[in-house]
């Protein structure tokens, strides 16, 4: 039980530890039972997503093991399924294509690094602030970046060379489309077929792993027919457990600079999924995840995959949810499946070389096209102008530029959509209205009633208003009961008010006053124009 631990250590203690303090015989079971089925699902998906990001079948596999097995013992989250995703495929590729397999692997390190200090500073808990048009946005155009990426193998294509950039990549394989493979074709879009009725009819199915049997017996039947498979494209594929690979580390300022950005942009997506994970399965299972711990977490599992030769790793959304609707107790339900992943790759190394990468281009088609979920954010174009906008702005983004660009510029413009209902939402109304003053005389005034936040992008409003009364009175009163916050940019319009009104013989009185706005203006107050103007009666 957590309450038998040091308050003070429990948000970082990795959540296994508590799992254990209670672990029972019942509990075991269940892990284990979930372990199996989930690896079952998560063994071709990883190397579908290693060969989607452009390195061996088998680095997916060492990087599933090494980080999933680091991530279930150091984690604040209980469901996760920690491996190589398609939310990576894209960069990973063009990381490598750039700088090469050390200089991928030398961002990893420091996309460690930044994990764990993002979980050390605490920003876990920001992660509940990015709007969803936004992950929405950038998940989808990965998903259709996916699909892209893989038509060329779908359809059998010969290409000469294969282009990075999406548009590029549709009128490559539309140059070559005289090339298609008829025998990869059809046995991809089997495949395809298979995977979409089995979800519809029968979604508990262990179709992906159906998928690479069918894909075998396929292999050996159709054997010379010129299909591709993952030892003619990758050689052999190692049965063995993961060995030590330490990556070359570069002192290089120079070669830093370069890499800072992909760094950056695996740290980013790899903390923002394995947080929304998170979030999915404690809203399945009705637990609660420590967010902070957890991006630690996945830190200590991104540096172990850089110190194995791995490619970057994160939450697998797809198999963490059906670890939690396996009935998976606590995270020795990721260990289980992890062990059992190694007990694939022992026993079923050898025939991982003929599995046709056709079968794989449809595992990995089907699943951008669950990742886009078009017809699921179908709704998001029904929603206001600004949302829809930035929706669409962030697919085309991360299609067309760059994921971390398209967060970037999604996150700007809700910013500047935000200041602008927010806005919208503050008011001020004008009236006379008659108040005691100190001397006990009732008198006459006018009145500014203020309701909404006086921040920097409200300011011009209160700024037009105070302008633009009559001041045919000797009191102005400006109420702000119904104002619960004030920036700087608003106490300055106020103090240049009170000066102004000063210079005119005009007294004004500021009420109707929280505590906290009190607190605030008068800290703000360095020179006192304002504080003999407060007042916290409210009218």
């Amino acid at each position: 039980m957590k309450k038998h631990f040091p308050k003070k250590f429990q948000e970082w203690m990795p959540e296994i530890v508590f799992a254990l303090s209670r672990y029972s015989f019942n509990s075991l079971f269940c892990d284990v039972r979930a372990g199996l089925l989930v690896s079952i699902v998560a063994f071709p998906l990883f190397m579908t997503f290693a060969i989607a990001s452009g390195v061996a079948p088998n680095i997916g596999i060492t990087t599933c093991i090494v980080a999933g097995t680091l991530a279930s013992i150091c984690g604040g989250a209980k469901f996760q399924i920690v491996g190589p995703t398609g939310a990576f495929a894209m960069i990973v590729h063009d990381i490598i294509n750039v700088h090469g397999f050390e200089g991928m692997s030398y961002a990893l390190l420091i996309a460690g690094i930044m994990m764990i200090l993002f979980g050390l500073m605490k920003i876990g808990d920001l992660v509940h602030y990015i709007p969803y048009p936004i992950t929405a946005g950038f998940t989808a155009g990965i998903g259709l970046s996916i699909i892209v990426s893989q038509l060329n193998i779908f359809l059998g294509l010969k290409l000469e060379s294969t282009p990075s950039n999406f548009a590029e990549r549709l009128c490559c394989c539309w140059t070559y489309l005289h090339t298609m493979n008829i025998y990869s074709c059809g046995l991809a879009l089997f495949s395809l077929t298979f995977l979409v009725i089995m979800q519809k009819y029968r979604p508990n199915f262990p179709k992906y792993f159906f998928v690479l049997v069918l894909g075998v017996i396929f292999s050996m039947l159709l054997n010379g027919s010129g299909i591709e498979t993952i030892g003619s494209k990758f050689g052999n594929v190692a049965s063995s457990l993961p060995q030590l690979s330490m990556p070359k580390i570069f002192i290089d300022l120079e070669e830093f600079k370069k890499l800072f950005p992909a760094a950056f942009a695996i740290a980013f997506l790899g903390s923002l999924e394995s947080l929304i994970g998170a979030v999915i399965s404690d809203n399945l299972s009705g637990q609660k995840h420590r967010s902070n711990m957890e991006l630690v977490g996945q830190g200590i599992a991104n540096l172990g995959a850089a110190f194995f030769g791995g490619i970057p790793a994160t939450c697998a959304l797809g198999t963490t949810t059906l670890n939690v609707k396996a009935g998976a107790k606590t995270p020795v339900s990721g260990l289980c499946c992890v062990l059992f992943i190694i007990l694939f790759v022992l026993c079923l190394g050898k025939f991982v070389k003929i599995i046709p990468t056709a079968c794989l281009s449809a595992l990995l088609l089907y699943t951008g096209w669950n990742m886009a979920a078009l017809r699921k954010n179908k709704y998001i174009l029904l929603a206001p102008k600004s949302d829809s906008f930035i929706f669409i702005a962030t697919i085309l983004i991360t299609l067309l530029m760059d994921i971390v660009v398209a967060v970037e510029v999604g996150l700007i413009l809700s910013a500047f959509l935000f200041i602008k209902r927010s806005v919208e939402t503050t008011t001020t109304e004008t009236f006379l209205k008659v108040i005691e003053r100190k001397n006990k005389n009732e008198t006459e005034c006018e009145c500014v009633r203020i309701c909404g936040h006086l921040f920097f992008g409200a300011a011009p409003i209160l700024h037009n208003t105070l302008k633009s009364l009559p001041q045919v009175h000797d009191v102005v009163y400006i109420d702000m009961q119904n104002v619960p916050f004030v920036d700087a940019t608003g106490a300055k319009v106020l103090r240049e008010f009170v000066a102004e009104m000063k210079y005119r013989n005009i007294e004004v009185i500021i009420g109707g006053l929280n505590k906290r706005i009190i607190k605030v203006l008068k800290k703000m107050d360095l020179n006192g124009e304002l504080l003999n103007h407060l007042s916290e009666e409210k009218i």
